[in-house]
C-alpha cells in the first residue's frame, strides 16, 4: 500500500514535520496544515484518504474540525493524536473520529493504524442478511427480485423449523413473514421466534388476510409492520430500509 493521501492537520509545527516524515516514509502523500478552516476546504477538495488531527488548535479545535467533516458527510477515516488524555480522545471518537493515539505515537503504531484504517475504509460492509419466511414461488422469486438487487443477502424458508434453523445458525438481520404458510403459521412463528428463541430483529409480516384480527395478531405476536398483499415492492424495500436503520416505529 503506497500513495495514498493523507491529510494532517496539527498546528505545531515539529509535531507536524515529525508525523509528515513518518508518513511520507512509508509511502503515504502527505498534506501537512496547520489551521481548520483551510483543512476542511482541502478535504472537500482533495478527498484525502486518511486525516489526521490534534484537537488542541487556536481557532477551530479538532472537535469541531471533526464535527463539521462529519456534517458534510466527509466519510475518510479520521485518527486523533492528542496529549489531552483518554477522556478527550474517546470524546473526539463521539464527535465522529474513527479512533485516537495518545502523544508521543510510536511510529510503528501510528503507521499501523494508518493502515488499519485505510484498509477498514475500503472494505465493504457485509450485506444485512434477510430470512423470508414464504411458502409461494412466485411470492419468493418477487421477494428475492425486490430485496437482493438492493444489496440483501437473502434465505428463503418455507416452513416453519425450517425458518427456526435458520434463526438459530445463521441470525437475519430482519425477517418478512407470510401468515398463510402450511404447519407453522406465520403469527405463531413471529411469537415463537420473539418468546422462545429471543429474536430481537425486526419483523415485517406480509399478508392477502387484511382483516384486523390478523393484523392485529401478526403485531401482537411481536411483529414490527404489517402490510397487505399485494405491495408495491418500493415501499416494501422503503420499509425493510427504515427498519433496519432503526428508525421506523412499529405499524
Amino acid at each position: 500500500m503506497a500513495g495514498e493521501q493523507i491529510l494532517v492537520l496539527e498546528d505545531d509545527l515539529a509535531v507536524l514535520n515529525l508525523v509528515s516524515k513518518q508518513l511520507t516514509s512509508d509511502g503515504y502523500v502527505v498534506m501537512p496544515l496547520i489551521e481548520g478552516r483551510t483543512a476542511i476546504e482541502t478535504c472537500h477538495l482533495k478527498q484525502p484518504d486518511l486525516v489526521i488531527t490534534d484537537l488542541n488548535m487556536p481557532g477551530m479545535d479538532g472537535f469541531e474540525f471533526i464535527r463539521q467533516l462529519r456534517q458534510e458527510q466527509f466519510k475518510a477515516p479520521i485518527v486523533v493524536i492528542s496529549a489531552m488524555g483518554r477522556a478527550k480522545g474517546e470524546e473526539a471518537v463521539k464527535a465522529g473520529a474513527n479512533t485516537y493515539l495518545l502523544k508521543p505515537v510510536d511510529q510503528k503504531l501510528l503507521l499501523s493504524v494508518v493502515r488499519k484504517e485505510i484498509v477498514a475504509a475500503r472494505t465493504p460492509p457485509p450485506k444485512k442478511h434477510i430470512l423470508v419466511f414464504e411458502d409461494e414461488p412466485v411470492a419468493q422469486r418477487l421477494l428475492h427480485a425486490t430485496l437482493e438487487p438492493a444489496g440483501f443477502r437473502v434465505t428463503t424458508a418455507e416452513n416453519g423449523p425450517a425458518a427456526l434453523e435458520v434463526l438459530e445458525n445463521d441470525p437475519p438481520d430482519l425477517v418478512v413473514c407470510d401468515i398463510v404458510v402450511p404447519g407453522m403459521n406465520g403469527i405463531e412463528l413471529v411469537a415463537a421466534m420473539r418468546r422462545e428463541h429471543d429474536y430481537k430483529g425486526p419483523i415485517v409480516v406480509v399478508s392477502a388476510h387484511t382483516m384486523e384480527r390478523y393484523r392485529q395478531g401478526a403485531l401482537d405476536a411481536g411483529a414490527n409492520v404489517f402490510m397487505a398483499k399485494p405491495y408495491r415492492p418500493p415501499e416494501l424495500l422503503a420499509r425493510v430500509e427504515e427498519l433496519l436503520s432503526g428508525k421506523s416505529p412499529q405499524a
